[in-house]
């Protein structure tokens, strides 16, 4: 490993929340109903693929894209 000359700034690693202020989103909370669907759809089919999601996702108003 090589040290930086002095005065060189350290780059920091590209990272989820690089370039975003804010960081991460908030975690995504479901009622029980929601919750309950979802489950049996991922224990019947652990991998949906997109029209599956898009139909859970307009059976329980959640986002297509948080639903994976």
């Amino acid at each position: 490993s090589r040290s930086l000359p002095a005065g060189e700034p350290r780059s920091r690693p590209a990272g989820p929340s690089s370039g975003r202020e804010g960081g991460r989103r908030k975690r995504t909370t479901f009622s029980k109903a929601q919750l309950e669907l979802l489950v049996r759809a991922f224990e019947k089919e652990p991998y949906p693929g997109i029209a599956l999601r898009e139909q859970l996702s307009g059976l329980t108003d959640i986002p297509e894209s948080r639903i994976q």
